[in-house]
């Protein structure tokens, strides 16, 4: 079993899982960076599991007792309608986190969800409840130092956050035909993650660049925080509507790149990069992927989330309700995860 993976000790958490009733579930995203460990905390819980996969899907993860394997996308309205029917909860984590333009991430993140909440209208036998995955961009930046409360009006910054809105509003509208619940995660971090992994290898290096300007605030999660929640969303009783997940506490720049550096342990220099030369390298690098025709992380709506005020959301809900709290905190998770990286060669 893994180390992220472990019963919690709550009692008003045990008092709300219903470990009888969520017996079958169909995840999409399953082999993604989230959706895999999602997988195995689900199976850890002996929980049996259909999962989507893209026929260029590694699938060396669900190679294990109790998952059934379904080829296809989310663009295949038959293969959602075998996927949804029978099942007692849906976890929809499939989406695009990168892409060339809006119309791409609304044709996925959006479109997608539509067909998937129409196959679960129209399935003989549906589930009781939908999970979706979604993103503190769909809600936006914090307002200053405060952080983004679920009541608060969305106000993403970027194409990627308005397609995760859109997708949430779908499965919102849904809600009385299927129990919805919509978690809402900052930046994910742990094993398999590639995006933060640059970091690590740039603190290696003994370099690490930030933008320059005023203090910014953000909230992390680790993956496996991050699976318990949505494993835990699927099985309380009577969960619908928006929470947030994360670590209670907040981080600047500076803060996580030094705990970068001790997991990899070196002590790197922080330079910071003004904003402006930020955004002209983020359009330059974006031009130059779209000329190939790729997508890339580093472009100019990536450069609008570095520069905001910071990234904080209220996690007391999730806690208050569910009895759920990350237990995994940031210098912990980052050196795990560099202990994972540097065990399959990565770092």
């Amino acid at each position: 079993m893994p180390f992220w993976v472990g019963a919690h000790t709550l009692e008003r958490q045990r008092s709300v899982v219903e470990s009888a009733e969520a017996t079958r579930v169909f995840v999409t995203g399953a082999t993604g960076f989230v959706g895999s460990h999602l997988v195995e905390a689900l199976a850890g819980r002996g929980i049996a599991v259909r999962a989507l996969v893209r026929r260029t899907s590694d699938t060396t993860a669900l190679h294990r007792p109790g998952i059934e394997r379904i080829t296809g996308g989310l663009d295949d309205p038959d293969v959602l309608a075998r996927g949804v029917d029978g099942v007692d909860v849906v976890y929809h984590l499939a989406a695009l986190t990168h892409a060339r333009s809006e119309a791409e991430y609304h044709r996925v993140n959006a479109s997608g969800t539509e067909r998937l909440i129409a196959a679960i209208r129209a399935a003989q036998r549906p589930p009781r409840r939908v999970v979706l995955l979604s993103s503190l961009a769909a809600a936006g930046p914090a307002r200053g130092d405060r952080p983004v409360d679920r009541g608060d009006a969305p106000s993403p910054l970027t194409a990627y956050g308005r397609s995760k809105l859109a997708a949430e509003r779908i499965c919102l509208d849904a809600q009385g035909s299927v129990e919805v619940v919509v978690l809402r995660a900052p930046a994910v971090y742990g094993p398999r993650d590639r995006e933060l992994l640059r970091f690590f290898r740039m603190a290696a290096r003994g370099v690490v660049p930030i933008p320059a300007g005023p203090r910014r605030l953000i909230q992390m999660v680790h993956v496996g925080d991050l699976a318990e929640a949505l494993a835990l969303a699927g099985e309380a009783r009577g969960a619908t509507g928006i929470y947030h997940v994360a670590e209670p506490r907040a981080y600047d720049w500076g803060e996580v790149v030094e705990w970068i550096g001790r997991a990899v342990g070196r002590r790197p220099k922080v330079v910071k990069i003004p904003g402006g030369i930020v955004a002209a390298a983020a359009a330059i690098n974006e031009r130059a992927a779209s000329l190939l025709g790729r997508s890339t992380m580093f472009n100019r709506d990536k450069v609008r989330e570095l520069l905001a005020p910071g990234w904080l959301c209220e996690t007391e809900a999730l806690r208050r309700e569910y009895g759920f709290t990350p237990r995994i905190p940031l210098p912990e998770g980052l050196a795990q995860t560099a202990a994972w990286y540097r065990a399959r060669g990565w770092l």
